[in-house]
């Protein structure tokens, strides 16, 4: 396998991959970008379709044949020596990516001290490493086994290791303030270590990872400042949480404003069907008045038409018995 086979990939700029999250803390505003070891350029190509202005910095002579092809500014360099920083003296950009870099560094708190030279003020460093201290390694390391790869964790290039508190560490003591974590959780079972996970007993299982929050981490992204623009940072947060704040308060006012109206709609409504429902109780009392009337009329003629009935009867009767008599005297 190759170095471009190795780290070529695609995936859905605007999906929920790794790659697609990084991107999206890169400022979307095609400011310039330098991209520290992009390989065969992956995310390189949807930072162009973006519109960024993006210089990369590669030394896979493979690599930097399928770069030369995508209209960027390439830089050949090593980043373990000082020949691309000589490149770059002077120069700064809005953003600098070094995703999944810094573990194939010898030094790469050299390179961290460096990369402060290149950034805008309020521009910002993105970074993402490995976690070696992610749940598969260790479940690997309980069978004894520390194997590499061509690539994942244990990729063979991966001269450093970093865990969350490791990276931080030396980003502190490089001159960088942290802003943002975000975690690439990957579940054991998906991942290269699936077999010496599933290898442990449960209680083994359950008992690695009683309080063990961030164990399904396979990488860790951070969004980094110079420590000098840490006041600054902080009042453009400030003022972009007041923003967001006013923006959900607006939001919530045209909502409110609307459901209001959907309100009075439905209480006019309500209004209407009450008198439609008082006037049709009017008319239902009405017939019932009427109902009651012709009740008592039909009983008044039922009891008359009874009356009748039993005088005919009675008359009937007075003439057959004439009729009678008359038959008898003939």
């Amino acid at each position: 396998m190759t170095n471009v086979e190795r780290y070529d990939y695609a995936f859905e700029p605007d999906g929920q991959e790794w790659a697609a999250r990084i991107l999206r803390r890169v400022p979307p505003d095609g400011g310039s970008v330098l991209e520290l070891g992009p390989g065969p350029g992956a995310m390189t190509r949807v930072l162009l379709a973006r519109g960024h202005r993006v210089t990369v910095v590669e030394n896979d002579p493979e690599a930097l044949e399928v770069l030369k092809t995508l209209g960027v500014e390439v830089i050949p360099g090593n980043l373990d020596s000082t020949d691309w920083l000589e490149a770059l003296a002077g120069r700064r950009f809005d953003a600098v990516l070094a995703c999944d870099v810094l573990e194939h560094l010898r030094k790469p708190e050299d390179v961290l001290h460096r990369l402060s030279e290149f950034v805008t003020p309020m521009g910002r460093l993105v970074i993402s490493v490995p976690n070696i201290a992610y749940a598969g390694v260790v479940a690997a390391m309980r069978n004894g086994i520390f194997d590499y790869s061509d690539k994942g964790q244990l990729d063979r290039t991966h001269v450093r290791f970093f865990t969350k508190r490791s990276i931080e560490k030396a980003l502190l003591d490089c001159g960088w303030a942290p802003r943002v974590w975000e975690a690439n959780r990957v579940p054991v079972e998906c991942s290269e270590f699936a077999w010496y996970w599933s290898s442990l007993s449960g209680d083994q299982r359950q008992a690695l990872l009683a309080g063990w929050q961030d164990f399904d981490v396979y990488q860790w992204m951070v969004v980094v400042t110079p420590s000098v623009d840490a006041s600054a940072w902080e009042l453009i947060e400030t003022r972009g949480i007041a923003d967001k704040l006013r923006d959900d308060l607006q939001a919530l006012t045209v909502v409110h404003q609307r459901e209001r109206a959907s309100l009075l709609e439905h209480q006019k409504a309500f209004s209407e069907a009450k008198e439609i429902i008082g006037q049709m109780q009017l008319e239902i009392n009405e017939l019932r008045t009427e109902m009651e009337i012709l009740r008592a009329q039909k009983k008044v003629v039922e009891a008359d038409l009874a009356a009748k009935m039993v005088e005919a009867e009675s008359r009937e009767s007075v003439w057959f018995g004439r009729l009678r008599r008359l038959v008898g005297r003939a």
